[in-house]
């Protein structure tokens, strides 16, 4: 089986850490590892790096051959560099890999995410494998819900047809958008046995370009046009000619309509997805802990995140809580915790003033 590891996103909501040139991913936020150098290198603990490839775009190759050098330059998939959301990424490493590998299962693995503990993450791969050689359905894995989780998208289940080890492996039966409204959920969690929707996705990419070929037309046309220029000439001019003309847009446009008749596996493991400030301190952090970084002095403070690049500057706080304060070369951020969706909005103030140097 193949990886594909997507690590071509910008990572806005970890600004200002987080840049475009330099996004969240390869920083080094784990203790001195950045998450994409820790996601391939668990894949690294049990698979050859040539079944590993890195989705990313063509200004991130170098930082992430710096980063994981085993993987061989050919195993890279370059992304143009025109936002397109994961429907097109998705499907443009797709073409890659059946051109590529043809008739080789894959997995797709988010490079933003943290998997504790990593030997329960090898097993469901390794029971995805199994399962999706067996019986040609697509794989996807699905999270324990434990409240109503109003950012994230459901999947109701069918019977449990079998457990390996500790992975339970259920039925689908359906695709649930996520609702903004929290009685709605609350009712869903309440009335029918779902899991959260985590990805994880595993498949063959014959069969996934057949689905975006019946579900997103469109895509499909332009994948097949871009699967002809991989074949013949590679040439990342003419992928990124058509691939600009695609319309943007999540890969669950097409995979929704999958689940009637795939399997989820249940996680056996703790599954962060590390996409905020917020995020990053529900991991690293104790409850009601200032958690800091840099040269830092917090005083009668509580749930907090502090971060600073500069060990010769001082950060004094008093009486801080629920806050997020970091402290870049260029940039000072300070933000409620529950607020830091919001960055978007500081993002969008500083295109407008023309300040996209702080981006």
């Amino acid at each position: 089986m193949k990886f594909i590891v997507s690590a071509g996103g910008q990572g806005t909501k970890l600004w200002p850490y987080s840049r475009e040139n330099n996004p969240k991913q390869f920083q080094k936020i784990l203790n001195g590892e950045s998450l994409f150098s820790y996601n391939v290198k668990t894949l690294l603990r049990k698979y050859p790096a040539n079944d590993i490839l890195i989705s990313t775009k063509d200004r991130y190759v170098k930082i992430a051959r710096e980063q994981v050098p085993q993987i061989p330059l050919e195993n890279y998939i370059l992304e143009p560099d025109t936002p397109k959301n994961r429907g097109p990424a998705d499907g443009l490493a797709i073409v890659y890999l059946d051109v590529k590998f043809p008739g080789e299962p894959f997995m797709i693995v988010q490079s933003d995410c943290v998997r504790i503990p990593e030997n329960n993450y090898l097993l469901l791969i390794e029971t995805a494998e199994k399962l999706v050689k067996e019986y040609k359905k697509f794989i996807s894995g699905g999270i324990a819900v434990t409240y109503p989780d109003l950012g994230v998208d459901y999947l109701k289940l069918g019977r449990k047809i079998h457990s390996y080890g500790n992975v339970d492996v259920y039925e689908a039966k359906e695709f649930v958008d996520r609702r903004s409204n929290y009685v709605e959920t609350k009712e869903l969690i309440e009335n029918f046995n779902v899991v959260k929707h985590s990805n994880h996705n595993c498949w063959y990419p014959q069969l996934l370009l057949e689905a975006y070929e019946r579900y997103k037309p469109d895509w499909y046309t332009a994948l097949m046009q871009i699967r002809k220029i991989i074949s013949e000439t590679n040439s990342l001019e003419g992928v990124s000619a058509i691939y600009q003309g695609m319309e943007a847009g999540a890969t669950e446009i097409v995979t929704r309509h999958l689940f009637k008749d795939a399997l989820i596996l249940q996680l056996n493991y703790n599954w962060v997805d590390i996409g905020t400030w917020n995020s990053l301190y529900e991991y690293v952090a104790r409850k009601d802990q200032v958690y800091k970084e840099g040269n830092v002095i917090a005083l009668d403070s509580k749930s907090s995140l502090i971060k600073s690049d500069n060990p010769d500057k001082l950060i004094a706080v008093f009486g801080l809580k629920d806050m997020v304060v970091v402290d870049t070369a260029d940039t000072l951020l300070i933000v409620p915790k529950d607020k830091t969706d919001k960055i978007k909005d500081i993002q969008d103030e500083l295109r407008s003033k023309k300040l996209d140097k702080y981006l």
